[in-house]
């Protein structure tokens, strides 16, 4: 197919495919239909009809990325603000999931310090807590929290 004579229907048909993988923002889309060399009148046909029939919530799909980024990746509020961005989540969508109490960063920090640790608990004292610092600013977790933590760390005594 050459590039001239991509249309409408190939757009949506690209972009369905790309939809049958896992669900994608519409920056993503509007990216990846630019890259395969759609026009920017058939991009945005293909967004609005996408759109219309819902298969394009990038709210829903904040909302889901969210839970992913903390539950399964145990990330940090900043790790996942940097995961939804990533994503092509806008700024305002990100501050509307981030609204509410976040209090939990602490208890993801504890999970991901406690499975770390196992891998790591042959080093000393020291070295441990240099390490789990730096996995935990990696993972994106607020200084606080990661001060809060290393406070409560016990590390075995030799």
């Amino acid at each position: 197919m050459s590039f001239s004579n991509l249309n409408k229907a190939d757009a949506i048909r690209y972009a369905y495919r790309l939809l049958s993988y896992r669900d994608r923002s519409e920056k993503e889309l509007i990216d990846k239909l630019k890259w395969k060399g759609f026009s920017e009148e058939i991009i945005q046909q293909t967004i609005s009809h996408l759109s219309e029939k819902g298969f394009i919530n990038d709210s829903a799909l904040a909302l889901s990325l969210r839970r992913i980024a903390e539950d399964a990746r145990l990330l940090g509020n900043r790790g996942v603000r940097i995961f939804l961005r990533r994503r092509g989540i806008s700024e305002e969508l990100i501050r509307d999931v981030f609204t509410g109490d976040d209090s939990d960063e602490a208890i993801r920090a504890n999970k991901v310090v406690s499975k770390k640790l196992k891998a790591i608990e042959s080093y000393s004292d020291e070295e441990i807590k240099k390490k789990m610092w730096r996995f935990l600013v990696r993972k994106g977790y607020s200084f606080d929290t990661i001060n809060k933590i290393l406070r409560q760390l016990k590390i075995k005594e030799e």
